[in-house]
């Protein structure tokens, strides 16, 4: 009976060990073949952090005091030698061994006396991922490093360096580091280009990272917040845009707002969510587009600022909706803070009153921004050109067309005389006007003479000097 239960024990410890070997050859592949990534075979202990001094601690001692010394130098090259006795011999001394392993490895990859090692020197780089784990685990973290290493560095492997960052965000969800999701895309996009992949499961990726994107934006850019939380926070807004850099040659409208639209309800009064979106959507080519617009607005409606309100305004222009431009032209013109801004809001509301055909608009807008700036000569073309384009309309006095050619005119001349920059624009519009002042018959058959007063009516309601042409 002894006898048995002996070769029992025996047995279940062989399988143990089997099964333990044959677990680290499937996660290792290729990688512990290579003479850079074997661990020692002199060490015979199962889980070297059982015995984290190996088997000779003199050696590990004196190894690891000369590791330390380089490595707190900085000196990683110098340090390499040291360091992969210890990898290979004890790894489990410090978790700096496995730790720092990759940041020292890819040190001595840039050295030249190291080059003919890089194929191996990357896999004992690949391994150190595969041992932390091991060891100290921390899988789903581990995962997304052990990635990117892979995908960079042996891009023969990327299809399992993809497995790995899927791996990684489903372990980690939205406590994934804010560099994997673009290394994730980064990786994917490289096995589209290669034609190893289809844009639909590219566009997969994009689908499992957004939602952490979108939720570490609204946790880390919320009011209130620490330095060190703010600091995330800009982090993942740079992984945001580095990801629309990177694939806006691919996306579409339709599926940027297939990503974003199902999400709407629920964080439609979340300003930081609705922020990212428009930015995403808006990078995208989206401007213009209704679901643009109704993540813009409820944006507006949580946060009015004269930012948010001058974009809608641009994007509603774009889109021939004056009527809603000039609402939130005028929104941004009551929230800016400055002269300036004030000025510049006025400006562009008279170009875009101009746009919509609405000549007393234009003068009203441009004669706010002369209140401000009494010497812009673009506020009086602007008025000028109202005037003008008003002639038809507003010529029905004596003097008929010419005489609202003739106010249209002195705004021109007012302009050249108050701003130095539009004298051309002024001078080519008093040339061209000019031609269509009153005929002297005419204005004389009426009683009007030259050098008179005369006032134009309409909505324009000014006087004006007359000058007459011909006779």
């Amino acid at each position: 009976m002894v006898y048995k239960k002996k070769i029992s024990i025996r047995m279940n410890f062989l399988n143990k060990c089997i099964l333990i070997v044959v677990s680290m050859l499937l996660t290792t592949g290729l990688y512990a073949q290579t003479a850079e990534t074997v661990i020692s075979k002199t060490n015979t202990s199962i889980n070297p952090c059982d015995n984290k001094w190996g088997i000779d601690s003199a050696e590990t001692a004196r190894k690891l005091s000369l590791f330390n010394q380089y490595y707190q130098e900085k000196k990683y090259v110098e340090a390499f030698p040291y360091w992969m006795y210890l990898f290979q011999n004890a790894p489990c001394i410090q978790k700096r061994i496995t730790y720092s392993g990759p940041y020292i490895v890819k040190k001595v990859l840039r050295d030249t006396s190291y080059k003919s090692r890089f194929r191996g020197l990357v896999d004992t780089l690949l391994l150190c991922h595969q041992r932390r784990i091991e060891f100290f685990g921390d899988e789903g973290y581990v995962k997304g490093k052990w990635a990117d290493d892979m995908s960079k560095l042996q891009p023969k492997n990327r299809d399992l360096a993809l497995s790995l960052f899927d791996e990684s965000i489903r372990i980690q969800g939205n406590k994934t580091r804010y560099d994997v999701p673009s290394d994730y895309i980064y990786a994917g996009i490289k096995q589209y280009k290669k034609k190893k992949m289809s844009l639909d499961s590219l566009f997969s990726i994009l689908d499992k990272v957004t939602p952490i994107i979108d939720a570490n934006i609204v946790k880390y850019t919320a009011p209130g917040l620490s330095v060190k939380d703010s600091i995330k926070g800009v982090k993942w807004v740079k992984t945001q845009n580095a990801i629309i850099g990177m694939l806006k040659p691919y996306l579409d409208c339709d599926k940027l707002t297939e990503l974003k639209q199902p999400y709407f309800e629920e964080n439609k009064g979340n300003s930081s969510w609705l922020a990212s979106s428009v930015k995403l959507l808006d990078r995208g080519g989206c401007e213009g587009q209704p679901f643009y617009f109704q993540c813009a607005e409820a944006l507006f409606e949580l946060n009015p600022n004269m930012n948010a309100a001058l974009s809608l305004a641009k994007a509603f222009g774009k889109k021939g909706d004056d009527d809603k431009s000039i609402e939130y032209y005028e929104k941004a013109a009551e929230l800016s803070s400055t002269d300036e801004e004030k000025f510049n809001i006025w400006i562009k509301l008279a170009k875009t009153a101009k746009n919509g055909g609405k000549y007393s608009s234009i003068r009203g807008y441009a004669r706010k921004a002369l209140a401000i700036n009494e010497n812009s000569g673009e506020a009086y073309i602007l008025i000028g050109d109202a005037y003008a384009a008003s002639a038809s309309s507003c010529g029905s006095g004596d003097l008929g067309r010419g005489g609202v050619y003739l106010v249209a005119v002195d705004k021109y001349i007012k302009a050249r005389s108050v701003d130095s920059s539009i004298v051309e624009t002024a001078n080519s519009k008093i040339s061209k006007y000019s031609a269509y002042f009153p005929g002297k018959e005419d204005a004389f058959f009426k009683n009007i003479n030259n050098g008179d007063t005369y006032t134009v009516g309409c909505w324009i309601g000014e006087s004006t000097i007359v000058r007459t042409i011909g006779g």
